[in-house]
Protein backbone atom coordinates (compact mmCIF):
# COMPACT_ATOMS: atom_id res chain seq x y z
CA UNK A 1 0.00 0.00 0.00
CA UNK A 2 1.42 3.53 -0.94
CA UNK A 3 1.56 6.30 1.36
CA UNK A 4 -0.69 8.63 -1.00
CA UNK A 5 -3.51 5.51 -0.64
CA UNK A 6 -2.83 5.11 3.25
CA UNK A 7 -3.76 8.82 3.05
CA UNK A 8 -6.68 8.76 0.99
CA UNK A 9 -8.02 5.87 3.12
CA UNK A 10 -7.28 7.47 6.31
CA UNK A 11 -9.00 10.30 5.16
CA UNK A 12 -11.92 8.39 4.51
CA UNK A 13 -12.65 6.90 7.43
CA UNK A 14 -11.55 10.11 9.46
CA UNK A 15 -14.88 11.92 8.17
CA UNK A 16 -16.81 8.37 8.34
CA UNK A 17 -15.88 8.47 11.72
CA UNK A 18 -16.60 12.12 12.40
CA UNK A 19 -20.10 11.99 11.12
CA UNK A 20 -20.96 8.74 13.19
CA UNK A 21 -19.51 10.80 15.99
CA UNK A 22 -21.37 13.17 15.59
CA UNK A 23 -25.09 11.55 14.86
CA UNK A 24 -23.77 9.28 18.12
CA UNK A 25 -23.77 12.25 19.95
CA UNK A 26 -27.13 13.84 18.75
CA UNK A 27 -28.72 10.89 19.50
CA UNK A 28 -26.92 9.94 22.94
CA UNK A 29 -25.25 13.21 24.06
CA UNK A 30 -21.86 14.46 24.35
CA UNK A 31 -20.95 12.36 27.15
CA UNK A 32 -22.53 9.09 26.13
CA UNK A 33 -20.03 6.58 26.69
CA UNK A 34 -20.09 5.65 23.03
CA UNK A 35 -20.15 9.05 21.58
CA UNK A 36 -16.78 9.41 23.95
CA UNK A 37 -15.75 6.06 22.20
CA UNK A 38 -16.16 7.19 19.10
CA UNK A 39 -14.12 10.38 19.63
CA UNK A 40 -11.22 8.51 20.92
CA UNK A 41 -11.32 6.32 17.60
CA UNK A 42 -11.49 9.83 16.06
CA UNK A 43 -8.44 11.26 17.29
CA UNK A 44 -6.71 8.21 16.90
CA UNK A 45 -7.18 8.19 12.96
CA UNK A 46 -6.24 12.23 13.34
CA UNK A 47 -2.83 10.91 14.96
CA UNK A 48 -1.87 8.90 12.49
CA UNK A 49 -2.75 10.79 9.20
CA UNK A 50 -0.69 13.58 11.22
CA UNK A 51 2.02 10.89 11.98
CA UNK A 52 2.51 10.43 7.98
CA UNK A 53 2.04 13.69 7.64
CA UNK A 54 4.97 14.71 9.72
CA UNK A 55 7.19 11.46 8.66
CA UNK A 56 6.67 12.93 4.59
CA UNK A 57 7.72 16.43 5.93
CA UNK A 58 11.26 14.76 7.63
CA UNK A 59 12.01 12.42 4.29
CA UNK A 60 11.72 16.09 2.44
CA UNK A 61 13.37 18.78 4.52
CA UNK A 62 15.73 16.78 6.49
CA UNK A 63 18.76 19.20 5.99
CA UNK A 64 16.05 22.48 7.03
CA UNK A 65 14.51 21.07 9.75
CA UNK A 66 18.20 20.27 10.95
CA UNK A 67 19.09 23.78 10.05
CA UNK A 68 15.73 24.74 12.27
CA UNK A 69 16.86 22.26 15.73
CA UNK A 70 20.63 24.15 15.61
CA UNK A 71 18.89 27.29 15.49
CA UNK A 72 16.54 26.47 18.57
CA UNK A 73 19.29 24.90 20.64
CA UNK A 74 21.84 28.04 19.22
CA UNK A 75 18.98 30.86 20.97
CA UNK A 76 17.79 28.48 23.69
CA UNK A 77 21.78 28.94 24.53
CA UNK A 78 21.67 32.45 24.44
CA UNK A 79 18.53 32.91 26.34
CA UNK A 80 15.99 33.68 23.01
CA UNK A 81 13.09 31.72 22.15
CA UNK A 82 11.62 31.30 18.88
Amino acid sequence: MTIEMSKSQLLVSIDSKRKEMIDTARAGGYTCESAVQCSQELDMLLNKYQQILFEEENKTNPPFLQFIESMKKWTARDGLTI
